[in-house]
C-alpha cells in the first residue's frame, strides 16, 4: 500500500497544520501523516462521517498523480484536483465557474486558443495557481510518464503552451482541435493543473513523478491519504474548495471488489455505502431497502482487434476479423445477461453513443449497424482466409473486468466463437499486464472487449485505441491513420465531425472495432444515500461522485 508521505508546507502554514489537523489525524490513522494543509472548513456545515464505495474496476491504477489518472478515474480524481476546463457537478456541460480556466478563446481555424487564468485559486498548501503551473502540467500531461491515452491525444494534437503574462496562457496546435476543451474536461477526458514548483522545479521524468505520487499535493476539497493499484483508494475532506465548495464527507473509501456476490453482501450487511450493481441482484438489493440507479451508455459492448499491423496476427486479414463479428449472437447475449434492459445496438466498438458526432448522418449509420448474427457467413469467411473445418485458428478472448458482466460474456462468446471454427482460450489480464502486451506488441490473435462509455468528443479515444503512435491501433491502414490525422488538425466541428465519421465507417466496414451493443451500468445505493443525479450525468468516468461528495 502507498501510504503518502507527509508534504513539507509553507512556513506560515507550520503552526496552524501542527494545532489543528496533524496531530489529531495522525493519531486517527496511525503510520498515516496527511500530505498537505488544508484551508479553513470552519465555514462548511458538519461532515457525514464515512462515504464507502465498492466498485468493479479493472482497469483502475488508483494513482495519486493527476497526469496518470485513467478515464475511469475521473469519479474520485476530481474531487482532489482541479481540471484546467470545468464542467458542472454532474458533468452535463462545460462550465467555466469550475475550473482553473476562467475563459478561453480559439485561434482562427481552432489551431489553438488563448486561456485566461482565474485569480485567486489556490493549492491545498496555499500556494497560487499560476500560468506556469498550467504551462508546466501540460507539458507533463504530454509526456511518455502521463497515461497514454490524454498524452498520446496531446502529442497527436501537437499541443505547445507558453505564458503571455501572468494571466493569459497560449495553446497552440499544430493541427486544429475545434473540441479541445470538452475533450480535456471532465467530461472526457481531465487535463488537472499541479504546480510546477511543488512537483518538481520543472523537472519531468519518471523519478519526478514517483516522488509526487507518494507525496501529492491535492488542488480541490479532498486530499488523497492512501491507495494500492487495482485495489483501493481513501480520499479525506482537506478544504472548503474555491470551486467545488465543501466536502459533505470526512473521508471517502473506495475499493476494487469484483465478486458480486462479497459487494452484495457487503451492501446488505452495512459495509458498502455504494456498489457496482448487477441485474440479477436488484430485486435482492431492492428488498435491502436499497435504491437502484442506473447509468445509461456506460458499457460499449463489441470487440477490438488490436496489433492487427502484425503479419503474423490472425487478426491482420479483414476476413477473420469479419468472421469473430458474425459469430456473435448480441441479441441472445443483451436478453440473457442485461435481460434486454437499457440496451442500444451500435455498429463500432468506439467511439460510443455520446460523441457528438452523431449529428453526423455517416457516423450515424455505420456505427448504428451492429454486425447481424451469422454463422455460416462466418465459416464461409474463415474458410476464404484459409481456415477449413478443424483448422481453426488459435487465439485468445481477453477481458479485464472493467463492469461486472464481463466475465459472463468472455463465457457465453466462447462456444458462438467456437461452433464456427475458432479455437479460444479466455483469459482475464489486469492493467498493467495490458499495458505491457499493448506497449511490447503482442496482442496478436487476440480480442479484446471492454467498454465505459459516456464520451461526448472521441478524440483522446481515437489516438489510444487506433491511433498509430500508441501501439494497439492498425497503423499499417493509411486510411485509418490519415482519417485520424484529419481529425486532429480540424479546423472546425463540421471538419471534426466528418473525420470521427470517416473513423467511424473505417473502424465498422473493416471490422477493427465491430460492436454489437450499449448498455446502462447499475449501481446499489443503500437506504439513506440519495440518487445524487447518476442517470444525468454524461462525463467519462463510470460514477461521478462531485454532486455528492461536495456542495457549494
Amino acid at each position: 500500500m502507498d501510504r503518502l508521505k507527509p508534504a513539507r508546507p509553507p512556513r506560515r502554514a507550520i503552526a496552524l497544520l501542527a494545532l489543528t489537523l496533524g496531530a489529531a489525524l495522525a493519531a486517527a490513522t496511525p503510520g498515516l501523516v496527511h500530505a498537505q494543509a488544508s484551508s479553513s472548513l470552519d465555514s462548511c456545515p458538519a461532515r457525514i462521517p464515512l462515504l464507502r464505495i465498492a466498485t468493479v474496476s479493472g482497469d483502475e491504477s488508483y494513482t495519486s498523480h493527476p497526469a496518470e489518472s485513467r478515464f475511469s478515474s475521473t469519479h474520485y480524481a476530481r474531487l482532489a484536483h482541479m481540471p484546467l476546463f470545468g464542467v458542472d457537478p454532474l458533468e452535463s456541460k462545460i462550465d467555466p465557474g469550475y475550473g482553473v480556466a476562467e475563459s478561453w478563446t480559439y485561434l482562427p481555424g481552432a489551431t489553438g486558443m488563448q486561456v485566461k487564468i482565474r485569480k485567486g485559486l489556490t493549492f491545498n498548501d496555499g500556494s497560487p495557481v499560476t500560468v506556469e503551473d498550467v504551462v508546466f502540467s501540460i507539458e507533463a500531461t504530454a509526456s511518455k510518464f502521463a497515461d497514454t491515452q490524454i498524452s498520446g491525444t496531446l502529442r497527436g494534437i501537437g499541443i505547445k503552451a507558453k505564458a503571455l503574462d501572468d494571466a493569459t496562457v497560449e495553446i497552440s496546435f499544430s493541427q486544429g482541435s475545434p473540441t479541445f476543451d470538452l475533450e480535456m474536461s471532465p467530461m472526457v477526458f481531465p487535463l488537472y493543473i499541479t504546480s510546477k514548483a511543488y512537483h518538481s522545479n520543472g523537472d519531468i521524468s519518471q523519478e519526478s513523478f514517483d516522488k509526487f505520487r507518494s507525496n501529492p499535493l491535492a488542488g480541490g476539497p479532498y486530499r488523497i491519504v492512501a491507495r494500492q493499484t487495482q485495489q483501493f483508494i481513501t480520499l479525506e475532506a482537506a478544504r472548503k474548495d474555491p470551486l467545488l465548495g465543501c466536502p459533505v464527507y470526512s473521508r471517502i473509501e473506495i475499493r476494487n471488489v469484483p465478486e458480486t456476490a462479497t459487494r452484495m453482501n457487503q451492501l446488505r450487511t452495512g459495509q458498502q455505502d455504494i456498489i457496482t450493481g448487477s441485474r440479477e441482484l436488484v430485486d435482492q438489493a431492492k428488498r435491502a431497502g436499497a435504491t437502484v440507479a442506473s447509468r445509461p451508455d456506460a458499457n460499449v459492448i463489441g470487440f477490438y482487434f488490436f496489433h492487427t499491423d502484425k503479419p503474423e496476427n490472425v487478426f491482420n486479414k479483414e476476413g477473420p476479423r469479419k468472421a469473430a463479428a458474425y459469430a456473435i449472437d448480441h441479441k441472445l447475449l443483451g436478453e440473457t445477461i442485461f435481460g434486454g434492459v437499457g440496451l442500444q445496438t451500435w455498429g463500432c466498438t468506439w467511439p460510443p453513443p455520446t460523441e457528438i458526432s452523431i449529428q453526423n448522418p455517416r457516423y450515424k449509420k455505420a456505427c448504428g449497424t451492429a454486425y447481424p448474427y451469422d454463422p455460416a457467413k462466418s465459416k464461409a469467411l474463415l474458410a476464404a482466409a484459409g481456415f477449413g473445418p478443424g483448422k481453426g485458428p488459435n487465439i485468445k478472448l481477453e477481458y479485464s473486468m472493467s463492469y461486472p458482466e464481463e466475465g459472463a460474456l468472455a463465457e457465453a462468446m466462447e462456444p458462438m466463437l467456437k461452433a464456427v471454427g475458432f479455437n479460444v482460450q479466455i483469459e482475464r489480464t489486469d492493467l498493467a499486464e495490458r499495458n505491457r502486451r499493448r506497449m511490447a506488441g503482442i496482442h496478436a490473435n487476440s480480442i479484446l472487449f471492454f467498454g465505459p462509455g459516456g464520451r461526448v468528443t472521441a478524440l483522446a479515444g481515437v489516438h489510444s485505441v487506433y491511433g498509430p503512435t500508441q501501439g494497439w491501433g492498425p497503423k499499417h491502414d493509411p486510411d485509418v491513420v490519415a482519417a485520424i490525422d484529419r481529425a486532429s488538425r480540424a479546423g472546425s466541428l463540421d471538419d471534426y465531425t466528418n473525420a470521427i465519421a470517416d473513423v467511424g465507417e473505417l473502424v465498422h466496414d473493416r471490422a477493427y472495432g465491430p460492436g454489437f451493443f450499449s448498455s446502462g451500468a447499475l449501481f446499489f445505493l443503500r437506504k439513506g444515500i440519495p440518487d445524487w443525479g447518476v442517470s444525468k450525468s454524461v462525463g467519462r468516468g463510470p460514477l461521478n461522485l462531485s454532486g455528492l461528495a461536495t456542495k457549494r
